[in-house]
């Protein structure tokens, strides 16, 4: 998440990192194959139960160890990042888009660094031409700034939530769209950079809702996660209140606006969003942002959260695409 939408100068280079680390174990041989998909998974995909305390804390832990450095764009720990959750994206059973190299979206950064995004997606089974995005950015800052917070938390929780939607081998009605994009702290880059170069599976002009997740891992500083662009009468904010009833524990501040992560890509082009985050004052880029401060039992709550509240506007018979306002901003309910 960035701290204004005024962008700071480029970060200076950073040394080689340390030897790549081993992949986790990660979806389902044996989930629904949908699809257009190839018929062969990797060895070693077993399914495994979404939302799982202990897999996610290792998924962070991972993505925001001292190894991968701070997953600064165009790092080591950067490739290493996105092969990391491209891997489990095709150990679940996720269809890659045309024109997208296996799951990688790769671009090239303003600072002239090679990145991109990790782009998969469940086809819908009815109104399959009308996409629901869930999205979460996967760079940080580097130089020993770790971003476990910011935005591993995130990351993990989108994969916890793609795992849960295979697990269920029902598809959607309209089709689910998981984007992990890079270089969202230099300005959203990679959110733009999707939106402007949309595969070609995707038309952007029926992307009809962005759920965005960055810094969901500090429920604990302030025992409230908010749940920003749902306003009053949109369908984001119908199907959060009704999904967190199953979430007692979590306390769910709805309303506001947010132009300060990658839901604005989508909500300056008039698609209605609503971003999930937790307040972490303490260790907003810093270097204490690490996985050992991360809230890990409130992270899979609001995993499961977010993700319900995903699969209901998937299913919704509501007219998602008749309420998306093409050329207005729709990032404030003004």
């Amino acid at each position: 998440m960035i701290l204004s939408r005024s962008f700071p100068p480029s970060p200076a280079p950073v040394l080689a990192l340390a030897p790549a680390l081993a992949l986790l174990s990660c979806g389902s041989t044996q989930a629904r194959q949908w699809p257009s998909l190839p018929g062969e998974k990797p060895e070693g995909c077993e399914r495994v139960p979404a939302y799982d305390v202990d897999d996610m804390t290792a998924d962070l832990a991972w993505l925001a160890s001292p190894e991968l450095n701070g997953r600064l764009p165009g790092s080591a720990g950067d490739i290493a990042a996105r092969a990391f959750v491209a891997e489990r994206f095709d150990c679940l059973g996720l269809m890659p888009l045309s024109g997208v190299y296996g799951f990688d979206q790769p671009f090239t950064s303003w600072a002239c660094k090679e990145t991109g995004n990790v782009i998969g997606m469940i086809p819908g089974a009815g109104i399959a031409e009308e996409f629901i995005v869930i999205s979460a950015h996967i760079d940080h800052l580097g130089r020993d700034r770790l971003g476990a917070n910011d935005n591993a938390s995130g990351v993990t929780a989108l994969l916890a939530i793609a795992q849960d939607l295979v697990n269920r081998d029902v598809q959607p009605e309209r089709t689910i769209v998981f984007a992990v994009f890079g270089s969202e702290e230099t300005g959203f880059e990679g959110s733009e950079y999707f939106m402007s170069h949309p595969p070609a599976d995707i038309d952007p002009h029926r992307i009809v809702y962005n759920l965005n997740m960055d810094m969901v891992g500090s429920y604990a500083a302030s025992n409230t996660l908010y749940a920003l662009g749902t306003f009053s009468g949109t369908a984001g904010r119908e199907v959060v209140s009704v999904n967190r009833r199953a979430h007692p524990d979590i306390e769910v501040a709805l309303g506001d606006e947010s132009d300060l992560s990658d839901n604005v890509s989508f909500c300056e082009r008039g698609i209605p969003y609503v971003f999930f985050w937790t307040e972490d004052e303490n260790c907003y880029h810093r270097r204490c942002d690490t996985s050992t401060r991360v809230d890990y039992d409130a992270l899979s709550e609001i995993a499961a959260l977010v993700g319900e509240s995903s699969l209901a506007l998937a299913d919704s018979a509501a007219d998602l695409l008749g309420a998306v306002r093409a050329g207005r901003d729709v990032c404030s309910d003004r």
